[in-house]
């Protein structure tokens, strides 16, 4: 009753005066403070709800303590203990202190944007260097008896081809370029890894006009970004000796950046179905002196959901233009395609199964669904690959196996649909360079990657669709390069693999660990 009496009177006093009570600071004699008159750990609130300051009283309106207020209106004390001013005569360099005392550790919406290296390629940052220029004139043997002559290619191309180390052609390469030269619209069929790009990029420098400002005359239409980046690579890697531009779309990069470069021309553009009808639609994109239209890996546009896209930008094209139409698989409708837009197609047809077959290993290993993980690990400790790529069907088990790998010592990384465009060219570029040595990937990247360093193609999830194998296993044993496949195979996926050897028409051995 006592300390309750104590306490009531002390807030009656301080309501009657307009000053407030007398406050003591710590350490202080004076006063009494009304903290001291609560039990331990039973501070007094005011009315203002708010436990008072150890610094006195606070300014109405202004609830930071006088510290805060000083640093903040830059009227801090130099003899204050965190002033961020040096003192007169002071060597000592303080650690957080920096010119006009702004601290240096910064948080990160400070950073200024960096910035170039994107005009050229079209608001696309390309991190891959081309391969030095071999030395090579019309009388050396590398011309001479370079075999792309008689497919009917300039002398000029010819030592391009040369200078870059291509001297002998794949089967896809001698069936396509002299078609394509006659100007017939083509409908080729040929496995990943044959060289399709080099068959169709070729008579399309041939045909090709210089002027000033540069206009499009090819537009080649690819299924994901990856392969957008590889065949704008491949081109340009060309197009440097030939005076060419070339020009990449695609999603997840700057629009801005590729409409300032548009409006400065370009001879020839590769993209992605949805950036290209984007730009159509908005009238940056101008076809009318387009010659060749080029739709690459068409079966795989089909498949996830582009062909109406592509009816679109075929009619957006002129009508007196060249279709080459190239694809690791012909299924109806890319058939129907042919026949409804293409003038009387050539069909020319590469053995669907020779890579599968011929220039892979390929076993298949029964688990357990829950070993996979384990097995995976000790499938790598074994067989030691130079690189691998490992396949899985879903974006959240690439993370997982990529994460398990990481934890056991494996320089490895994934990559899927759900990154970023500048995270997964950074991850690619790695992959390319040797940084990475296991890419846990979806079949986002099945089409588009053009790697001779893969060693081993893993199918850690088994296709649902068989096709999805062909374009799987097609990423290792490039250009009739060695190449080993392996499959887990759970009990319940037996009628996959049913449907894999039919297509490959082979029968799968079963592995067996030395």
């Amino acid at each position: 009753m006592r300390l309750f009496k104590k306490v009531k009177g002390l807030f009656d006093n301080r309501s009657k005066s307009p000053a407030g009570p007398e406050v003591s600071q710590p350490g202080s004699e004076a006063g009494t403070h009304a903290s001291q008159l609560r039990p331990e750990g039973k501070a007094s609130a005011g009315k203002s709800g708010r436990r008072p300051s150890r610094y006195g009283r606070i300014k109405s309106g202004d609830r930071r303590q006088p510290e805060r207020q000083a640093r903040d209106s830059g009227r801090k004390s130099a003899d204050h203990p965190d002033s961020r001013r040096a003192k007169p005569g002071d060597s000592s360099k303080d650690e957080y202190a920096t010119h006009a005392g702004r601290s240096k550790f910064r948080s990160r919406r400070h950073k200024p944007r960096r910035r170039g290296g994107r005009k050229e390629l079209g608001g696309v940052a390309q991190r891959m260097d081309f391969p030095e220029l071999l030395k090579v004139d019309t009388a050396g043997s590398e011309f001479q008896e370079n075999e792309f002559r008689p497919l009917g290619l300039s002398d000029r191309l010819v030592l391009t081809l040369a200078a870059n180390r291509f001297r002998t052609p794949t089967d896809i390469q001698k069936a396509v370029i002299p078609a394509a030269l006659r100007g017939a619209d083509i409908m080729g069929q040929a496995q990943t890894g044959t060289g399709k790009t080099i068959a169709f990029l070729m008579p399309i420098f041939e045909k090709l006009e210089r002027s000033d400002p540069p206009r499009i005359q090819a537009l080649v239409v690819v299924p994901t970004r990856e392969l957008c980046r590889q065949v704008s690579w491949e081109a340009r890697r060309f197009g440097r000796t030939l005076d060419t531009k070339v020009l990449s779309l695609y999603g997840g990069t700057s629009v801005t950046g590729e409409i300032r470069v548009l409006e400065e021309g370009a001879h020839i553009v590769v993209g992605t179905p949805g950036r290209l009808l984007d730009h159509i639609y908005n009238k940056n994109l101008d076809l009318t002196a387009l010659k060749t239209l080029v739709l690459d890996e068409a079966d795989r546009m089909f498949d996830i959901g582009f062909r109406q896209d592509i009816i679109k930008i075929i009619k957006a094209c002129p009508a007196k233009r060249q279709i080459m139409l190239l694809s690791a698989t012909l299924d109806g409708e890319v058939k129907e395609l042919s026949r409804k837009y293409m003038h009387e197609p050539v069909p020319l047809y590469v053995s669907r199964d020779e890579i599968s077959v011929e220039s892979i290993w390929q076993r298949f290993i029964g688990v357990n669904r829950h070993e996979k993980l384990n097995l995976l690990v000790r499938l790598l400790e074994d067989q030691k690959p130079t690189q691998s790529l490992i396949f899985t069907n879903t974006k959240r088990m690439s993370d997982a196996v990529a994460l398990h790998l990481g934890e056991k010592g494996f320089k490895t990384r994934c990559i899927h649909s759900d990154l970023n465009q500048n995270k997964r060219e950074r991850i690619m570029d790695a992959f390319r360079t040797g940084g990475i040595e296991h890419l846990v990937a979806t079949d986002v990247a099945a089409r588009g990657l053009d790697i001779n360093g893969i060693s081993h193609v893993i199918n850690y999830d088994i296709p649902d669709n068989p096709d999805d194998y062909l374009h799987r296993v097609g990423r290792t044993g490039r250009m009739g390069a060695a190449g080993k496949a392996f499959t887990f195979v759970t009990s319940r996926e037996g009628k996959q693999l049913s449907e894999v050897e039919k297509l490959i028409n082979k029968q799968l051995e079963e592995w067996e660990q030395a």
